[in-house]
């Protein structure tokens, strides 16, 4: 669930949320290299190795606050799409994070770590844990749901798809500005997410507020999920796009899903089977 309830005051987008890990992730391969500078090197495309790079980013910012003066040598190997809403970036970030405090012997705290990665992005807090949990205010306060509620989370498949074009999240954010209407209130995400701890199926919790949004632009987006809807699958987008992702059950609904997807989209797209984790990293 992606819930948007309008612009703080401080520019960013209050928000409610249940956000929960996959079973699908980068690797990142993390070692001191004894200079004065980082190197990063990825085989994925579109993938900046400059200082605009939030792993490179996540390691000056760990020299900044801990004192130390070691640098690294980061290999990123890139499985999750770009500008895909998944949350790729931010979790390579807090890997990175990790990485660097594991091998320095610093021993970091859970605390210390979401702080920092709260400055590295607002969703970087929930990749510290990566375990199932509400996620508010900008994406820095996050509650972890309680364990009989993210057991019907936990092990769910999906399948995971992306069209060939990506969304920049900050336009995304940005286009509710001009159509406030669609900001959805509190109390209606909050009723939502009480259903669903009371016992409501996963189907019914499955909302994204971008996705009328968004949807108005791409509109491939919302004639997939359309079609998929009207087959019986629950999905919805996952994040600000352009990902969206499918509930199955059995290796039929994922064959009819994908057949749907291909259809719809081309044999380009970006299509992966996988499953909610328990945790990330």
């Amino acid at each position: 669930m992606l819930s948007v309830h309008g612009r703080r005051g401080d520019g960013f987008h209050e928000l409610t949320s249940v956000i929960a890990a996959l079973a699908f992730a980068d690797e990142l391969e993390v070692r001191l290299n004894g200079r004065d500078a980082d190197t990063l090197i990825s085989d994925g495309e579109a993938i900046p190795l400059d200082d605009s790079n939030l792993v490179l980013q996540a390691a000056r910012l760990f020299r900044e606050e801990s004192g130390r003066s070691e640098c690294f040598d980061f290999r990123l190997k890139k499985r999750i799409p770009v500008g895909a809403g998944l949350g790729g970036g931010s979790s390579d970030a807090v890997a990175a994070l990790k990485a660097v405090d594991a091998l320095l012997e610093t021993g970091l705290d859970g605390q210390s770590l979401r702080a920092l990665a709260s400055r590295l992005g607002s969703d970087c807090p929930f990749f510290v844990d990566a375990s199932p949990a509400v996620m508010r205010g900008r994406g820095e306060l996050l509650e972890a749901l309680d364990q009989t509620t993210s057991s019907r989370l936990i092990g769910q498949r999906i399948i995971l798809l992306r069209p060939t074009f990506g969304i920049n999240t900050a336009w995304a954010y940005a286009r509710f500005v001009s159509r406030p209407e669609l900001y959805q209130p509190k109390a209606v995400a909050e009723a939502r997410l009480q259903a669903f701890n009371q016992g409501g199926s996963l189907g019914d919790l499955l909302h994204n507020s971008f996705e009328t949004t968004i949807g108005q632009k791409f509109l491939a987006l919302p004639c997939l999920l359309e079609k998929l809807r009207a087959r019986g699958h629950k999905c919805m987008m996952s994040g600000s796009g352009s990902a969206c992702f499918a509930l199955v059950g059995s290796d039929e609904e994922a064959a009819e899903a994908k057949e749907i997807c291909i259809k719809s989209w081309g044999e380009g797209i970006f299509w992966v089977e996988t499953s909610f984790a328990e945790r990330k990293m």
